[in-house]
């Protein structure tokens, strides 16, 4: 209707297309994903914690570059999120999960995308590898933000208080007048 829905920059790159569909600030509290096994590799970006929504809208999924709706991918992403987030609050994502495999091997068991009439859902033949894949993909990429602050404990010198004539280890306990 002569309105401008969408303007990305076209260059093809991840980070400016997330920018674009996704807004500013969530796109500013990114952290880039990049893992890689023998049979798949998981790259694209994820939030940090601090970040985290009041639902799943911002979790967007691809696999083999198809769009896909997987409770197991959202279940391994807030594993790896476990005591970091705000209960409550949910992690965004854009993660693709690429299969190493031979187009024969996927077509057997590795990928059915013939759950959902949309094929919007898939079904793995390995569920278990791909969990461990996008789990450990994300735990990286959030233990390696090195904007998180830490704390850091200096441990007090040890003295000795034990006086010359002292024949308790246990104080005495303080009277009460």
């Amino acid at each position: 209707d002569g309105k401008q829905e969408l303007l990305t920059p076209g260059d093809g790159k991840l980070e400016s297309a997330v920018y674009a569909v996704l807004g500013r600030e969530l796109a500013l509290g990114l952290r880039p994903v990049q893992a890689s096994g023998e049979e798949m590799s998981v790259s694209g970006f994820v939030s940090m914690p601090a970040c985290c929504r009041n639902s799943r809208n911002w979790q967007f999924f691809f696999v083999n570059g198809r769009f896909i709706k997987s409770r197991l991918m959202m279940a391994a992403l807030e594993e790896a999120y476990a005591n970091q987030k705000m209960v409550g609050k949910f992690p965004g994502c854009v993660l693709h999960v690429t299969t190493k495999l031979s187009a024969v091997d996927i077509r057997r068991s590795a990928v059915d995308v013939n759950v959902h009439p949309a094929k919007s859902e898939v079904k793995f033949g390995s569920e278990r590898q791909v969990f461990s894949a996008v789990y450990h993909a994300v735990l990286s990429a959030l233990e390696a933000d090195r904007s998180r602050p830490a704390a850091v404990l200096d441990r007090p010198a040890r003295r000795d208080t034990v006086t010359p004539h002292q024949t308790t280890l246990i104080p005495p306990a303080p009277t009460v007048r």
